[in-house]
């Protein structure tokens, strides 16, 4: 009899174990990306006649600007800048806290010992008031071992699982975005650093070429051979030359100061190579137009695409979670353990033992999970508006930083010419001047008007070179590599 009953529960455990497996349906919602790329176009007019490329990641973008110096300070701001380094903390931190989730998953076990005086109740051991005596007072050792494990009936660890991953890919995507904007931001504050430095070695120079226009033409019109009121216009723009270099030798120490805190250091207690940014240098080259490619993998590379997708993902999991949320429970449990008091714990008797599963099914919460249900939903109804407005966003970027690029190369080259042709104006008065066709103070001019094309067309320079980091960072042509 007691052979049967064995071979009936074991049947028994094993039908609840095949179901049990049977059932596992873990739901991981796969890339949304796909799926609204077929609703919207992601080409971008103004790459019409571009190279387009598969995969553009081989090379940092920023190479192109051929500056080793810049180079060097990217790569150490990857490795001391402090937001990046709060974004590779999160991503370690997403993490750990999916291990939580997928450990969750597994047998639990616990081991308790527990010391304690009992003694019961009257009430207790003499319910019907049968005059039966209370029980003495024991002191017992309690020694136990338990063992829980909650089948995925349902699939719902496997799918809590999944959407913890999402928030890791979401947390990865974030540092991949930081690190970008990082790359960005330091070679932004590098050529503000380099344009300040230039600029104010300019202003330098037009308020000397100023002050020898102005006592030329101060001599010019006490001799009666100028108008007055021209030197009074020189000194003007003496005055207002003076000002534009204190302003800008004041922008040198800001910009600096800014890219040591990039870096990682502090404007206080720079290390070699911020001192050694303080000795002016030319700015990075202008890369040519035609150099510029456009993935043809836009969107997918695209970190903050890439975070819109992954909570998007975990949002259709929590929802699955939530659906699942009112169906029974099923785990395996087992207890081994003694019981007796201290100085018997060694007896046959005080072994004991409990094992089998439980079904565990919640038939009324009041309503608790509908509104779990109905609050799940609208945040799924959110992240999917959320990740279509990233996409839209995305391509709006990249087509306006394209366009923004395309005017500012066009404009760097008229400065160019411009340039060229104050160089010649200034050659050409000289000439004269040499002999003695027109006066000292008509070649000042010309090399004030020279000075003006100069400062103009560093502008531009420094203009440009932010079009083209602007351009990398919308089309996502290099992508970071993330190491937490």
């Amino acid at each position: 009899m007691n052979a049967s009953l064995q071979r009936r529960a074991f049947s028994l455990c094993a039908l609840v174990l095949a179901l049990a497996l049977g059932g596992c349906a873990a739901v991981a919602p796969g890339p949304q990306l796909p799926t609204l790329q077929v609703r919207h176009d992601g080409a971008l007019p103004a790459a019409a006649g571009r190279t387009v490329t598969p995969d553009a990641s081989g090379r940092p973008w920023w190479r192109d600007l051929r500056d080793p110096m810049l180079d060097a300070l990217v790569a150490q701001a990857e490795g001391r800048n402090l937001d990046l380094q709060v974004a590779l903390a999160t991503v370690r931190e997403a993490r750990a806290r999916a291990g939580v989730v997928q450990s969750e998953a597994r047998p639990q076990g616990s081991l308790g010992v527990q010391a304690q005086a009992v003694r019961p109740a009257l009430p207790e051991v003499d319910p019907y008031r049968q005059s039966l005596p209370r029980p003495p007072e024991q002191r017992l050792v309690s020694l136990g071992q338990g063992l829980n494990w909650e089948i995925d009936l349902f699939g719902r660890a496997g799918t809590a699982q999944a959407a913890a991953e999402r928030d890791v890919d979401a947390a990865a995507a974030d540092a991949r975005g930081a690190q970008a904007l990082v790359q960005a931001e330091v070679v932004n504050r590098y050529v503000a650093l380099r344009h300040a430095q230039q600029a104010t070695l300019l202003a330098a120079e037009q308020q000397g070429v100023a002050e020898r226009r102005l006592a030329e033409l101060r001599d010019r019109a006490r001799a009666g051979l100028a108008d007055p009121r021209e030197s009074d216009a020189a000194a003007a723009e003496l005055a207002r030359q003076r000002a534009a270099h204190a302003g800008r030798a004041a922008q040198v120490s800001v910009e600096w100061a800014a890219l040591a805190v990039l870096v990682g250091e502090s404007p206080a207690r720079p290390g070699a190579a911020m001192q050694a940014l303080q000795v002016p240098a030319a700015l990075p080259i202008v890369p040519d137009d035609a150099t510029l490619t456009v993935p043809a993998d836009l969107l997918a590379r695209r970190p903050d695409v890439a975070r819109a997708d992954a909570l998007l993902r975990a949002g259709l999991g929590q929802k699955v979670l939530a659906e699942r949320a009112y169906l029974p429970r099923l785990s395996l449990a087992a207890t081994l353990g003694l019981q007796q008091t201290a100085g018997n714990l060694g007896q046959a008797n005080a072994l004991r033992y409990a094992a089998g599963p439980m079904l565990q099914w919640d038939w009324l919460d009041s309503g608790r999970r509908a509104a779990q249900t109905a609050a799940v939903q609208a945040g799924n109804e959110r992240a999917w508006a959320q990740f279509e407005k990233t996409v839209l966003a995305a391509l709006a970027e990249g087509e306006s930083a394209l366009r923004a690029w395309q005017a500012q190369w066009q404009a760097w080259q008229q400065a160019q010419a411009a340039l060229q042709a104050a160089d010649e104006t200034l050659r050409y008065t000289s000439r004269r001047e040499a002999h003695g066709l027109e006066p000292a103070v008509a070649v000042l001019a010309a090399r004030q008007h020279r000075l003006t094309a100069a400062q103009q067309r560093l502008e531009q320079q420094a203009q440009t070179l932010a079009a083209y980091t602007q351009v990398q960072l919308a089309l996502a042509a290099w992508q970071p590599q993330v190491r937490p």
